[in-house]
């Protein structure tokens, strides 16, 4: 959370030439198929800076779980969103990069044992974000997190999340 304050700190310069804020909630749905909302998260920046249309600090919370794992990721990004396409309608691109923290837990059937795990990797995140108005637009994209595989319980590097939301200007 230090690290999201800090970022958000760097950002207020920017406050000064920007004309507005821009915030979007999240929820997301993953890691594992089947595992519906499983976590949420929040973008936090200015608008018209640096020639985007908002550059933002990007914090999310994923807890899942599947069989006998629990799975905890924590990413932490920078984005901006670079409208595309003004008339008919205002849509706009995200993309975001940063780092996640992993954290698992595994409880072993019949056995008093468990195994836990902690990892730290790379992420990555791209929306797709539809104005219904100059104030109000609605974003559907997806994260993919690289974690080294034996800092976690995943069968792999990889793992994607599916993400939408609301994004607010004002």
């Amino acid at each position: 959370m230090k690290k999201l304050a800090l970022i958000a700190l760097s950002l207020s310069s920017f406050m000064a030439s920007a004309t507005t804020l821009h915030v979007s909630p999240e929820f997301k749905i993953g890691p594992y198929a089947g595992s519906g909302i499983s976590g949420a998260g929040l973008q936090l920046g200015v608008t018209d800076v640096l020639g985007l249309d908002a550059l933002y600090v990007s914090y999310s919370h994923t807890e899942a779980e599947i069989l006998l794992d629990e799975d905890k990721l924590t990413t932490y990004r920078l984005g901006g969103q670079y409208q595309l396409v003004d008339k008919p309608m205002k849509m706009a691109l995200q993309l975001e990069a940063g780092m996640v923290q992993y954290e698992g837990h595994r409880e072993y059937v019949w056995s008093d044992q468990s195994k836990s795990a902690e990892g730290k990797g790379a992420s990555i995140s791209g929306a797709w974000v539809i104005f219904v108005n100059d104030n109000v637009g609605f974003r559907v994209g997806a994260d993919i997190n690289y974690i080294d595989q034996k800092n976690t319980l995943f069968g792999t590097n990889w793992s994607a999340m599916f993400s939408s939301g609301v994004v607010l200007h004002f």
